[in-house]
């Protein structure tokens, strides 16, 4: 498998099967090789017994610096701790005090990177996440000052928070399921669909619908939480163990929320508590205040009332409208499938045009 020998402390530490190897994720021919190798050459038994310390410290770190970190820190390690090896009259001595060295400089270093991550941790690992994703994904991001509404290729609607990222594919026909992945504060209006569950990765929490409303946080570096406005929700973590068959699933498994109920998950010891929201003022967001009940009502009015909800602008000709009047109750639907519902009543069309929704009619009796 290699054709080199490791002759320092780099060697070992820079080699990516042995890190697996280290960290018990090596394929069985990489075992079978380093316990080759831990046999054939007994007089490395002290610089592989270091190396394999420095990396089990590096696993225990609460946030692992990614590669280039780890090369960078240990080649600054490396060349600080050289000149101590070099003397044979005092080989031994200065070597053990270089790898003192070196190992405690190798602490500093991850502690202080850690604590950086920490500060970012929210980001850091949503980058992350995205970056592994199976499909391409594009990203919004509101660093202004309101909310701002998305509108996702199945018909479902986010309104996405100030100091917020969401990242979703273009279309969701890649996959079977819908997945998006989030950083911050949104909430989710999503179109039913009981064959293509829909799953927010935020952070190390995963929330899986059917088609519901509910709002996901994920801003804060302790905890994400989860809030059900409609519907029910599941939600697990990443490092559940049977994730994959729940991720699968076209049911709702793992910890299910009700209406009213949230789920608090600490990230320091992956914990999930379910609870009663605090009180309905608790959600206050400004689409989930509205109730879209409508009684003979002016479809001037009927639109304003989406615009305020949903922040976006809705062009149609009110002169030719006028005398169009909506009876309905759209409460739980999301933006779509309540603009299918309108034009179905009134005999009109929608299109989406540069993030404006133009409305076409041809009026009412």
């Amino acid at each position: 498998m290699k054709s080199f020998d490791h002759s320092d402390l780099h060697d070992f530490l820079g080699d990516p099967s042995f890190r697996d190897w280290v960290y018990g994720r090596a394929t069985p021919d990489e075992d079978d090789w380093w316990q080759l190798y831990t046999m054939r050459h007994p007089e490395k038994a002290a610089l592989l017994g270091q190396a394999r310390e420095t990396l089990l410290a590096l696993e225990q770190t609460t946030v692992l610096p990614d590669t280039d970190r780890i090369d960078s820190a240990i080649d600054n390690i490396m060349a600080a701790t050289e000149p101590t090896l070099s003397p044979d009259s005092v080989a031994h001595t200065t070597w053990q005090t270089g790898w003192a060295v070196a190992a405690t400089l190798l602490l500093l270093l991850l502690a202080g990177w850690g604590w950086h991550l920490n500060q970012q941790r929210p980001v850091t690992v949503y980058k992350a996440l995205v970056a592994d994703a199976a499909v391409p994904m594009q990203e919004v991001h509101n660093d202004g000052p309101k909310s701002r509404l998305v509108l996702l290729a199945d018909g479902s609607s986010v309104v996405l928070q100030p100091d917020s990222r969401i990242s979703y594919p273009t279309n969701f026909t890649a996959q079977r399921n819908r997945e998006v992945y989030l950083t911050g504060e949104a909430f989710f209006e999503v179109a039913k669909n009981p064959h293509r569950p829909f799953l927010v990765y935020a952070d190390k929490l995963i929330t899986k619908v059917l088609g519901t409303s509910f709002t996901v946080r994920a801003m804060d570096k302790e905890a994400v939480e989860v809030l059900v406005k409609t519907g029910r929700v599941s939600v697990f973590t990443h490092d559940d163990e049977q994730r994959t068959d729940k991720v699968a699933s076209l049911q709702l498994t793992g910890l299910v929320l009700a209406p009213n109920q949230q789920v608090h998950f600490n990230r320091a010891d992956g914990h999930l508590m379910r609870t009663l929201v605090d009180s309905p003022a608790r959600l206050d967001m400004v689409i989930q205040r509205p109730v879209f009940d409508f009684n003979n009502t002016p479809v001037s009015a009927v639109f304003d009332a989406l615009t305020n909800a949903y922040g976006v602008e809705i062009i149609y000709d009110a002169d030719v409208m006028k005398n169009c009047y909506l009876t309905a109750s759209l409460d739980d639907e999301p933006l779509f499938e309540k603009l299918n519902m309108i034009c179905r009543t009134l005999d009109a069309q929608y299109e989406q045009m540069d993030g404006k929704l133009i409305i076409s009619s041809k009026g009412c009796p």
